[in-house]
């Protein structure tokens, strides 16, 4: 830091560490300070206003208006570090925030008039107030985007330092826009990173591994799914060349497929479990045939076909059985026949009751004509008249 006498007995000032932009501080002394690259210089009159003297400028201190005080101004870019925790959507946790602060000076009486001494102790405040105010629109597991959107926000205007009128042309558009140390004559940006702390992060990485156990227990039930309608299809059309093959009976077409494709098993025992549904029986006896002719070996054949020609064949008889009986039913005598639920209906004896046999008593008969067969024959008269006695 330079320090310059003042004229008369005043003592100078004191000493102190550079944290802002004024590099020096001094009573006017009849002279500027040597011209430096990235440093301008400030001379305050007696009645408070201001002159600025530019690097690339040399202009002339009007000596009538009373100079009291000339300050230098540190031009370059800078950096300032905040850190801080900042709160996320309805306060669930907070964001371990790092902001880094690049900052320069566009307006260097700005400067000496708010006398902005720590960059840091001016704009902390203000800049975690806009940080705050981002970083509560969003969840834990969107620090991402909240890390955008503050950098969004904060990145300032464009600045072109190489000329006196981009600098003027900054200072405007931050100062509408009222960015981060406009005010002061500062142009800012703020690039933030943004972490969670140990709880949120611990929280974080479980939802992380369960949201990953999900996608992967539902990829592979899709998988399985996709597999078993694959399988079923091609078992479809398997049985459908099949019940072909065994509505036709040609056992060697049979023989030749199931030897080309020894897993079309699976499409044969589907065929008999469909079978055992509908009592179909000739697929059954073909299947049966192909075993004893010896086209498919016994050992080929499964425990479940095996299990399915029995029943099949028991199932088959027990239907035979129940025809032979309601047949057996029918044929019953007409006496002994249903009627709805109530028992057989049997006629009475008396309802059966032979025809009567009328005896009439005959004559004597002399014995020229007991001789005669024709008046035998008429002793005895038999009449069958079961609907009235005698007269």
């Amino acid at each position: 830091m330079n320090q310059a006498q003042p004229n008369g007995d005043n003592p100078s000032p004191e000493r102190k560490p550079v944290t802002g932009p004024i590099m020096s501080e001094a009573h006017w002394n009849g002279k500027l300070a040597r011209a430096r690259a990235h440093v301008a210089v400030v001379v305050v009159y007696q009645r408070g206003d201001h002159l600025v003297i530019w690097p690339h400028e040399r202009k002339h201190v009007l000596l009538h208006r009373r100079p009291v005080t000339m300050y230098e101004i540190d031009l370059g870019l800078h950096r300032a570090r905040v850190t801080a925790d900042l709160p996320s959507w309805g306060h669930a946790g907070s964001f371990r925030a790092t902001i880094d602060v690049q900052w320069r000076v566009f307006n260097p009486s700005a400067i000496v008039r708010h006398r902005v001494l720590d960059i840091e102790e001016a704009l902390s405040a203000a800049l975690l107030q806009q940080a705050r105010s981002i970083a509560r629109e969003f969840r834990l597991e969107q620090v991402t985007a909240a890390e955008d959107e503050i950098n969004k926000q904060l990145s300032g205007v464009k600045i072109d330092v190489s000329a006196p009128t981009g600098i003027e042309q900054a200072m405007r558009d931050a100062t509408d826009r009222e960015c981060l140390g406009a005010e002061y004559g500062l142009w800012t940006r703020a690039i933030a990173h943004l972490a969670l702390d140990k709880a949120a992060t611990e929280h974080n990485a479980k939802m992380m591994r369960l949201k990953w156990a999900l996608e992967e227990e539902e990829a592979e039930h899709k998988l399985r799914v996709f597999q078993n309608r694959n399988q079923q299809e091609i078992t479809k059309e398997r049985m459908e060349i099949y019940r072909k093959i065994v509505a036709a009976g040609d056992v060697d077409r049979f023989a030749l497929r199931l030897a080309s494709h020894p897993d079309d098993i699976t499409a044969i025992t589907e065929i008999i479990r469909e079978d055992q549904l509908t009592s179909r029986r000739d697929t059954v006896e073909f299947i049966s045939h192909m075993v004893d002719t010896g086209v498919v070996e016994r050992w080929e054949v499964s425990d479940q076909v095996k299990e399915a020609l029995e029943w099949l064949t028991d199932a088959t008889a027990r239907v035979v059985t129940d025809n032979d009986h309601r047949t057996g039913e029918i044929e019953q005598p007409l006496h002994q026949r249903r009627r709805g639920r109530g028992q057989p209906i049997e006629q009475s004896p008396e309802a059966e009751k032979p025809p009567e046999v009328i005896v009439v008593t005959a004559e004597a008969v002399p014995v020229d004509e007991a001789n005669n067969p024709e008046t035998v024959a008429e002793a005895v008269i038999v009449e069958e008249n079961p609907g009235s006695g005698p007269d």
